[in-house]
């Protein structure tokens, strides 16, 4: 929806909010219990302004918040030295610290002629973040080796 049309929409809409009980409460409600038109009219209308005021408030939200786009939501991010993130599936040898990729152990082989099966659907509300040093965040599966070339006791990972 366009800018424009939002903001037909909100004027549209605090208009009815003010109108509507204004008019309820003046013509409807009011006459049986207030004879004097002037003290109904000013209820009813002081009614009106602060349901019109409300709608005046949800108007402006509604016509200037962000259109929605294509786009899926994500948001990958590593902010730091060493740090890794991935928004999907991962399927490689990943190694933030000391430790080479080839020293890594390597997936299995699939046999020739065989088709590996499709990854999972992800999310389209992904946020995935690596603040860490050698921090490793992944947003969906993990079928390869991670290394974060942390050392325990001087043994390799």
């Amino acid at each position: 929806m366009g800018r424009n049309i939002r903001w037909a929409v909100a004027g549209l809409a605090t208009a009815a909010a003010f109108a509507v009980p204004a008019w309820l409460g003046g013509a409807v409600l009011l006459p049986s219990l207030l004879e004097d038109p002037a003290i109904r009219w000013s209820l009813a209308s002081a009614l009106g302004a602060v349901l019109g005021s409300l709608a005046v408030v949800w108007g402006h939200g509604f016509a200037t918040r962000a259109p929605v786009t294509g786009s899926s939501g994500r948001s990958v991010q590593a902010t730091t030295e060493r740090a890794v993130a991935i928004g999907g599936d991962n399927q490689a040898p990943i190694s933030t610290g000391d430790t080479s990729a080839s020293i890594l152990s390597a997936p299995a082989q699939r046999a020739p002629g065989t088709r590996a099966a499709p990854p999972p659907p992800v999310p389209d509300t992904v946020s995935v973040s690596a603040s860490g040093n050698r921090s490793i965040a992944i947003g969906g599966t993990n079928s390869g080796p991670l290394s974060t070339g942390d050392h325990i006791d001087g043994a390799q990972p």
